[in-house]
């Protein structure tokens, strides 16, 4: 008798099986995978923080309270941003604190609560109930309509 394969259990088809038919020699791969895909997103997003968001936020306070940008009247943002990634380019200590200072800052944040888990609440054993049936008198009564 000749056995046929079937498309699941051949070499070819193993990448497009559904993780719960993965084996578990595949699953800490599989984890391991979307962990490291997630780091680098989020520390892409922290640091695009750091490159533009930040710069804006500072250039739009520094000209609330301190006045124009730059020697003439004329430096608007663009002028700030060309300045910000000059010093970069230059290696200024201070324009690459500002940049990746988000990353770092919030990447210290999570170091200091890994492994954190939440306290399990202590669950209290109630004594058993006794059931006593009201007294009589105390029940409530329902009122009735009746067609007598």
């Amino acid at each position: 008798m000749r056995e046929v394969a079937t498309p699941a259990s051949t070499r070819q088809d193993a990448p497009r099986l559904y993780k719960t038919q993965l084996t578990m020699d595949d699953r800490p791969e599989l984890d391991r995978n979307r962990r490291t895909r997630f780091e680098l997103i989020f520390a892409s997003i922290w640091l695009a923080v750091g490159l533009f968001l930040l710069p804006a936020i500072i250039f739009t306070v520094g000209i609330t309270l301190l006045g124009p940008y730059g020697e003439g009247q004329g430096a608007g943002m663009g002028t700030f941003y060309g300045d910000f990634y000059g010093d970069l380019a230059e290696g200024e200590v201070r324009a690459w604190a500002l940049a990746l200072g988000p990353l770092v800052l919030i990447s210290l944040i999570r170091l200091i609560f890994i492994g954190a888990k939440p306290k399990p609440e202590p669950v209290a054993e109630e004594p058993p109930r006794k059931v006593t049936s009201r007294p009589a008198e105390s029940r409530r009564v329902e009122p009735r309509i009746s067609a007598e």
